[in-house]
């Protein structure tokens, strides 16, 4: 759902295109800086602040999609656990077990079983990163 809203809120393309002229900026800088040639670093630190505007609304696009990612997953999260796991609002869910492991696996498993929260945890590291390059929304470049 949130890389569904980061395709539809964000223009990915301005974004790696602002991305990308930061990251330019930056390695011309740091170059500069190593070369120690002052002359450059003085006419790139002038630059500094335009860059700086630059890397925040780069970044400002991806906040959209937390202001609108953010209720809804509390909502279906609360709701998950009180129809999975028994557990009711506005607990944190964190006794109800949703999940069993045939074997004991550390942390999140405890005695073979998992509770809400880290299922959810591990569920998202699982496919938030297959999630994101299939609809192209990671913001490498």
């Amino acid at each position: 759902m949130s890389n569904v809203a980061t395709r539809l809120l964000v223009d990915l393309k301005r974004e790696r295109r602002m991305r990308a002229e930061v990251a330019a900026f930056d390695k011309e800088l740091r170059a500069a800086v190593a070369g120690k040639d002052k002359d450059k670093e003085e006419k790139l630190k002038k630059k500094k602040p335009q860059m700086d505007q630059m890397r925040l609304k780069a970044s400002s696009g991806r906040f959209k999609v937390v202001l609108v990612t953010w209720l809804p997953f509390i909502i279906v999260y609360y709701l998950m656990g009180d129809f999975v796991s028994g557990c009711h609002f506005p607990s944190i869910c964190v006794s109800g077990v949703v999940a069993y492991s045939p074997f004991p696996a550390g942390v999140p498993f405890i005695g073979g079983s998992m509770v809400l929260i880290w299922w959810y945890f591990l569920s998202s590291l699982s496919f938030s990163t297959l999630m994101t390059k299939l609809l192209g929304t990671s913001q490498t470049m």
